[in-house]
């Protein structure tokens, strides 16, 4: 799936994906100010959470309560060897069955191969974003 969208756009996008996920681990990627918090505010939001979502780059994990559960957010960015992931308890989470929203996910690639949706966030102007989804 690939979308064009603005910030005002951003819940029909995150409906869009919730219906579209058969996956639990969706990996985002994009640049640094792209979207990608911005969007998991929207999804949790959308999942019929009521809490305020916030960045995890300094926490690197963030959990929300969903009515079906829980979801994980997790920012990677700053971490710098995959032997760091065992420390934060990766493996663990991504093996609750929890919907789990991972920024800069590439040094986990290897954790997460075949069972994740990839999500990567383009920005195309100050009001535009372009998003592809698979």
């Amino acid at each position: 799936m690939m979308l064009e969208y603005t910030l005002e756009e951003i819940d029909r996008v995150a409906e869009q994906l919730i219906d579209s996920f058969t996956h639990s681990i969706i990996a985002m990627s994009g640049q640094m100010g792209s979207g990608k918090t911005t969007l998991v505010q929207a999804i949790v939001s959308q999942l019929g959470s009521d809490e305020t979502v916030s960045s995890p780059t300094f926490g690197l994990v963030h959990e929300y309560n969903i009515p079906n559960g829980k979801l994980v957010h997790m920012d990677l960015y700053r971490l710098e060897q995959e032997s760091e992931l065992e420390q934060l308890g990766f493996d663990d989470y991504i093996s609750t069955g929890n919907l789990c929203l991972i920024e800069w996910p590439e040094l986990a690639a290897n954790h997460i191969q075949g069972g994740c949706h990839h999500l990567n966030i383009e920005w195309v102007n100050d009001h535009k974003r372009k998003l592809n989804f698979k």
